[in-house]
């Protein structure tokens, strides 16, 4: 389901102002008609308002390419055609197959925004159901609410793009260590010595690939495992598991002087970072 248009803007001008120590012209594999994410809607309004982008909230929503640029490319939308720049356009391949434990980048098809998820069925593997893993849990692993959520949703066809671990890909989870803290933060693209993240707020910024390291969706971690998992916008030392569900992609936790049990995704928590 695309986002729906209460306050798309125009196409936006060029401002010359391209914030981020990263390229624009990032080489995209997208051809017309294809389905992308972007955040087509809050950049072009912040170009138009003369915002600072790197301040700006930047939701990826999906959307179609319409013409293909060397630096910008024009999107598709309910309300005309947004010129975007290519290191802001995430591409999902065409006809893409899932299987079952695969974690995908797609969008929340039931509502709107960029998602991560990971493959409960996949008895059509070109429209896999899916637990989104970027969403909050009930923190009880017992409740009815986890039971309805890991029925999953099925994917619309060419809307998704299988996530390979480990891989410095669209979509992967990553950690950067700035400040003496490791930030939490999804990759939208890698360039040379240089990553583009989307971090806490849907604020992108970039930063040094040296300084970046990929959190594995698949890691083995089990109960009773000491970890480091997501506190608001960093990752932290010094919880302990209590609970996993490998299929729904959740890990719970508590810290060491807590009772509260949290439920994370699997990209909220890893065992060490260094």
């Amino acid at each position: 389901m695309m986002a729906m248009a209460w306050a798309m803007p125009a196409i936006a001008q060029d401002n010359n102002t391209w914030p981020w120590d990263f390229p624009q012209q990032v080489k995209v594999k997208i051809v017309e008609g294809q389905t992308v994410l972007s955040p087509y809607t809050y950049y072009p309004q912040a170009v138009k308002e003369g915002k600072p982008p790197k301040e700006a909230v930047l939701i990826f929503y999906d959307t179609t390419v319409k013409n293909v640029g060397e630096v910008k490319s024009t999107l598709a939308t309910y309300n005309g055609e947004v010129e975007m720049p290519n290191a802001l356009i995430i591409p999902l391949p065409n006809n893409a197959k899932a299987k079952k434990g695969d974690v995908v980048l797609t969008w929340w098809q039931s509502g709107s925004g960029l998602e991560r998820a990971i493959v409960v069925d996949d008895s059509n593997p070109l429209e896999p159901k899916v637990c989104y893993l970027d969403q909050r849990w009930p923190d009880n692993p017992e409740s009815p609410k986890v039971a309805e959520k890991k029925k999953g949703e099925s994917l619309k066809p060419s809307s998704f793009a299988v996530i390979k671990d480990k891989q410095w890909q669209s979509g992967a989870q990553v950690a950067i260590h700035k400040d003496n803290e490791w930030l939490a933060g999804t990759l939208i693209h890698v360039e040379g010595d240089k990553v583009l993240v989307l971090g806490f707020g849907s604020k992108i910024e970039a930063y040094d690939k040296a300084d970046v390291r990929l959190i594995p969706f698949k890691e083995k971690i089990k109960v009773g495992d000491e970890v480091w998992a997501t506190w608001v916008n960093t990752y932290r030392p010094g919880y302990v598991v209590t609970h996993v569900d490998n299929e729904a992609g959740r890990v719970y936790v508590k810290g060491k002087n807590s009772s509260s049990v949290e439920a994370k995704s699997i990209a909220e928590v890893t065992k060490t970072l260094q």
